[in-house]
């Protein structure tokens, strides 16, 4: 009997982590889509403006957050001092 109610127990924590891993799969399915989505619309604009044209735009973009976090960095780094 107590190994009865042992295994059941046991069987209802894997059913809960199964459902809790149903979960992250879905998640990450749906995180899977949207990605795909967003690949399609990046081969959009290459096929409309040039590879090279999108690659441009995306360097300067990077080039402007990375100036940006600097920039705030500095900001933090005076702040600490006064």
């Amino acid at each position: 009997m107590e190994q009865s109610r042992k295994l059941i127990a046991k069987v209802d924590g894997q059913q809960i982590q199964i459902s809790r891993l149903t979960d992250k799969v879905m998640e990450q399915s749906n995180i899977i889509d949207r990605l795909q989505e967003k690949a399609f619309d990046l081969g959009r604009l290459e096929r409309h403006l040039g590879r090279e044209q999108v690659q441009l735009i995306v360097e300067r973009s990077k080039a402007l957050e990375q100036a940006e976090r600097a920039k705030k960095r500095q900001k933090r780094a005076f702040e600490m001092i006064r």
